[in-house]
């Protein structure tokens, strides 16, 4: 991938309509919306969407009023009606909007209104991740997500209790916070207290059929500490991924796992070509204590997996942020061992779909 892909303003706007128009993107859970009214809102290749909770159905649709165009859903998620701030203009699951004072000022009838409305997004659901596809054709969720779609309903269910929700902004381009993530040749240096001491030097790739994993061991003092963690708070060991697993589902969703017991999820989402945000959220196991049992405990493992994770988060956001101020003074494309395979398979299917003309769609490879 040549350095002017990671700046250069034609390329980013390639990138919305060909790779975030058409692929699905993760956009959140399915208990931020579980309620009437609940909503989130997402920037998906620079276009405001809103998930909005309608008498328990879902919708994906346009987060800007067809009226004057002011934003209408403004805080990342909460709770309300679908209406304007501006002026008032409240949308139905349909996206058509009730317009205050219409017989009076506009005069629209119901294809007046309807002519209107919002703009529809396809949106499916995998477990509790919710997915939403820009394009009006494409593959269906579970056609996408191909053999992920198992590991999205098994995290689903082991993972549920939420505790860290963080937003960053890194000065990189959003394919540098993927490649971040893809690989563990930089922990020596960029982690050296950190994430160095918490896994072994003895890592496995699997860039295969559908898929883009990576497995790291733990260190014999992470796994014990996890294993009493575990017993201490009696929590549901995933048995399926015992050590650090890591998975990534194009275009910007990786999910990282620690003995079973914890699940991070982070998205980097392009702003401009040298910016993105990092958005991350960390999941304990369920457990079986009963409500306050071993408050102490908890707070301190929360305490503990939390500071870990954004020391972690802020040694990558340097280093990267140093990859993009290089990227602007070369003109050859880096170079890849074959300890990077899993960057190499990103650009892959990065270059695949940007050379999809319109009206094509990728088959997951």
């Amino acid at each position: 991938m040549q350095p002017g892909y990671y700046f250069e303003d034609s390329v980013q706007q390639q990138e919305r309509e060909r790779i975030f128009a058409r692929c699905w993107n993760f956009v959140g859970f399915a208990e931020q919306v579980a309620e009437h009214g609940q909503f989130l809102t997402v920037e998906i290749g620079g276009t405001s969407v809103v998930v909005q909770n309608f008498q328990g159905e879902l919708r994906a649709l346009h987060n800007v009023c067809t009226h004057r165009f002011a934003k209408i859903q403004e805080e990342k998620c909460g709770k309300r009606a679908l209406t304007c701030p501006y002026h008032g203009w409240t949308y139905d699951k349909e996206g058509t909007p009730f317009i205050p004072g219409n017989a009076k000022y506009f005069q629209l009838d119901d294809a007046g209104r309807k002519a209107r409305a919002l703009r529809s997004f396809k949106l499916e659901q995998c477990g509790r991740f919710l997915f939403v596809r820009l394009a009006e054709e494409g593959p269906t969720l579970p056609q996408y997500l191909g053999p992920y779609a198992d590991i999205l309903l098994h995290l689903s269910e082991i993972f549920t209790d939420q505790v860290d929700d963080q937003r960053s902004l890194w000065q990189a381009n959003w394919k540098l916070g993927v490649e971040s993530v893809l690989e563990v040749y930089h922990v020596g240096l960029v982690h050296p207290e950190s994430f160095k001491n918490y896994v072994q030097a003895r890592w496995e790739i699997d860039v295969g059929e559908g898929f883009n994993n990576g497995v790291a061991y733990l260190s014999e003092n992470s796994a014990k500490w996890w294993d009493g963690v575990r017993q201490r708070l009696k929590l549901h060991q995933s048995q399926r991924f015992p050590n650090y697993d890591h998975f990534f589902i194009f275009p910007n969703l990786a999910i990282g796992l620690s003995h079973g017991c914890l699940m991070s999820v982070q998205t980097y989402t392009p702003l401009t070509p040298q910016t993105n945000e990092l958005h991350y959220r960390i999941f304990m196991a369920a457990s079986d204590l009963e409500a306050g049992r071993q408050a102490a405990v908890r707070k301190a493992v929360v305490e503990n997996v939390t500071t870990f994770n954004r020391v972690i988060l802020g040694e990558d956001q340097h280093i990267m942020e140093q990859v993009q101020k290089g990227n602007a003074q070369m003109s050859m494309a880096p170079v890849h061992g074959s300890n990077e395979a899993r960057i190499r398979k990103f650009h892959q299917h990065w270059h695949h779909w940007m050379s999809l003309a319109s009206g094509e769609n990728a088959k997951r490879d």
